[in-house]
């Protein structure tokens, strides 16, 4: 019988094992230039890839904070962002807002509501960020093709005085038909020149002295 309970158990833990291992994403490393690591992945459940963002920023979690809880500056760094709209408020670290995304003719402009909702493990300091695309928010406008996917996490850890180490992931589906491997093609150049503007704007004072209650940095 206790043969047999050890074999159930070993058969588990290799099992675990496996799959912890095949479920890991394997990353391909497209950019690196100015402290800006910008990888792609692909995945088996979608034709687009994933893309990773990894970076240091010259600036504290609580000045990260009050820039994306700042919808309308999102003109002044996310790269191709035509309009941005705060919708509703629904807490000092919970939002929803309304995004257009420019895109090249004859492609027809992307939009989308966005969820995103900041939380602080208060232990390690580690601030994680979900913002992700919502429905049945904001109806959809004519001459804008709404994304049916757009889910991006932020995780971000202090490593030092006024610095933060910051990885991004974002997940998408543009939609409209656009060909995947187009869009593969050309994923890395908007997030490189996102951060590498978001490096620039952290570094503002009216973004330094920034305090908020449910962050502590």
């Amino acid at each position: 019988m206790r043969s047999t309970i050890y074999k159930i158990e070993w058969l588990l833990l290799v099992f675990f094992y496996m799959n912890t291992c095949y479920s890991q994403t394997e990353w391909d490393l497209k950019k690196d230039k100015d402290g800006i690591k910008v990888y792609t992945s692909k995945l088996q459940d979608s034709k687009f890839n994933t893309i990773k963002v990894s970076c240091k920023l010259k600036g504290s979690l609580s000045s990260l904070a009050a820039i994306l809880l700042q919808p309308a500056l999102q003109t002044e760094w996310v790269e191709a962002t035509k309009t941005s709209i705060l919708i509703k408020r629904l807490a000092a670290n919970h939002i929803y807002y309304y995004n257009i995304v420019s895109m090249p003719w004859p492609i027809m402009n992307r939009d989308m509501v966005i969820d995103m909702l900041i939380k602080q493990d208060t232990l390690s300091k580690k601030m994680t960020i979900h913002a992700n695309s919502i429905d049945k928010i904001k109806p959809e406008m004519p001459g804008l093709v709404r994304m049916p996917l757009s889910q991006a996490t932020w995780e971000i850890i202090p490593i030092g005085l006024n610095r933060i180490q910051v990885e991004y992931t974002l997940k998408i589906n543009p939609g409209g038909g656009i060909p995947a491997w187009v869009v593969n093609m050309f994923i890395s150049k908007v997030p490189y020149e996102t951060f590498h503007s978001l490096s620039k704007i952290i570094q503002e004072n009216r973004f330094q002295k920034q305090q908020f209650d449910f962050i502590k940095d």
